[in-house]
């Protein structure tokens, strides 16, 4: 059986209809980095569903603290994906983070090792292929950077 890296995506709405998301991811990451990308793409697919309140759950805690700033972002990876993620809430009128054990993240665990193993998909999951990081790669290290000057500091991986 062929392994790669994979993400889970479960959206539900306040009357438990789901919708689901395995992510394939075709490039070299940590699992922190596959926790990104899969909230990457589930603010950019509850933007196109004109979803306007979201309430996120991670099983990743360096994650989910990050993302709204409560902890700091010293490695350049994970800097970029959150101001990237710090940018995207800006279309909702309501953004939480949480975290949650992964026993308690069943439904996105299960999507994360079907898009890990490349197992046959099923009919009521969505599948999206990545190829490449949803921040740019820094060409001079293998560090990621967001190259917008002036709002991060490349050296430190901290916003100015």
């Amino acid at each position: 059986m062929r392994l790669g890296l994979g993400a889970g995506i479960v959206l539900s709405s306040p009357k438990s209809d789901q919708l689901k998301y395995a992510l394939q991811i075709h490039f070299t990451a940590s699992n922190n980095v596959a926790e990104y990308e899969a909230l990457v793409h589930s603010f950019r697919l509850a933007k196109v569903l004109g979803i306007r309140r979201i309430l996120c759950y991670g099983d990743s805690d360096l994650v989910v603290q990050q993302c709204p700033g409560e902890w700091d972002a010293r490695d350049p990876n994970m800097a970029s994906y959150r101001f990237l993620l710090q940018k995207l809430p800006g279309f909702f009128t309501g953004c939480d983070f949480l975290h949650v054990p992964r026993a308690e993240n069943e439904a996105a665990d299960t999507l994360a090792k079907i898009a890990s193993s490349r197992q046959c998909i099923p009919f009521d999951v969505s599948i999206e292929r990545l190829h490449k990081l949803s921040v740019k790669p820094s060409p001079d290290s293998e560090s990621i950077y967001v190259p917008t000057p002036g709002l991060l500091n490349p050296a430190r991986g901290l916003p100015l």
